[in-house]
């Protein structure tokens, strides 16, 4: 297999934690993705929906059953704010996903091509991944907060911002963290509508100190549980490097890089496709709340065979 990263783009992700490749799909297989995005949205049935709702933070008891069932399935997840204290929707229903997975790539034909593509296929290779496998893949809705009611009687203004974190938080492996994120923009990202923020270098500086586990089985939901010594973490908002990128562009993310993304706040949608890597080589226990089958098991899809 030959390679597709060169040696500077290797290294500039290695010492920076993330790398953008722009024009990474063309525009027929961006729209391709994009199109079958909102084919899905509009599949969502909520009349059958536990209305599971996510945002990454860090509270405690986060998820439910249906969030664990999602591992290989097609799932949807609901902006924190999308339902008044009575159940009801307060935005139309196309605008009050933030997400489906987390497995589109094991049954969306479409996904599926993207995830196990050649060109995926040989950054793995260029990033020295011995048996890479795939796992969490998502569509990431970050819905416009521009006139957030969409027109009806419930006009709020919504709050659809990422605080920093680490992919491996919530993909731990052991001895040491292998996720790798690929984070494909299907709709062009700019500061006004939530794009994406890392600090350079953070993977090197502060080492994963707490990581996402599962409570008590399958209905205990999900806690964030020490795993060493916090380090504080100095960083200012000046220091975050913002990445505004054309739909198409990939953006790969280093699993211990601190990155976030602000709310949208444009009257503009900000799709994007993401799935996470990481080395079968390593230990990937059954604490992570991700498991394939979801009760129980790493049986997550080889990247490639040889």
């Amino acid at each position: 297999m030959t390679s597709f990263l060169t040696l500077e783009q290797i290294k500039t992700f290695n010492d920076k934690g993330v790398l953008c490749l722009p024009n990474f799909l063309s525009p027929k297989e961006t729209e391709l993705l994009l199109q079958r995005s909102r084919n899905l949205i509009s599949k969502c049935n909520l009349a059958n929906h536990p209305k599971t709702t996510f945002k990454t933070c860090d509270d405690d008891n986060i998820g439910d059953r249906y969030f664990y069932e999602s591992a290989d399935k097609i799932s949807y997840f609901f902006d924190t704010d999308a339902f008044d204290k009575d159940g009801e929707l307060v935005v139309p229903l196309d605008k009050a996903i933030n997400k489906i997975g987390h497995g589109l790539h094991i049954h969306d034909e479409a996904f599926k091509i993207t995830t196990f593509s050649t060109n995926v296929q040989k950054i793995a290779k260029d990033l020295s991944y011995t048996d890479p496998r795939v796992l969490q893949s998502m569509c990431i809705f970050k819905q416009p907060t521009a006139g957030g009611g969409g027109g009806t009687s419930k006009d709020i203004s919504r709050d659809n911002a990422v605080p920093p974190h680490t992919d491996a938080t919530f993909l731990f492996t052991k001895p040491k963290q292998t996720a790798i994120g690929y984070w494909f923009a299907l709709e062009d990202c700019t500061e006004e509508n939530g794009c994406l923020k890392y600090l350079p270098g953070s993977h090197k500086k502060y080492p994963v100190t707490k990581r996402f586990v599962r409570i008590n089985g399958l209905n205990g939901g999900c806690k964030f549980e020490q795993v060493g010594e916090e380090i504080p973490v100095e960083e200012r908002e000046e220091d975050y490097v913002t990445l505004p990128c054309k739909a198409g562009s990939l953006i790969l993310i280093n699993n211990s890089v601190l990155h976030k993304s602000d709310k949208n706040q444009s009257q503009n949608s900000r799709f994007a496709y993401a799935f996470h890597v990481i080395d079968g080589i390593a230990e990937y226990d059954d604490k992570n709340w991700l498991q394939v089958p979801y009760e129980g098991g790493s049986e997550f899809s080889k990247l490639y065979t040889s």
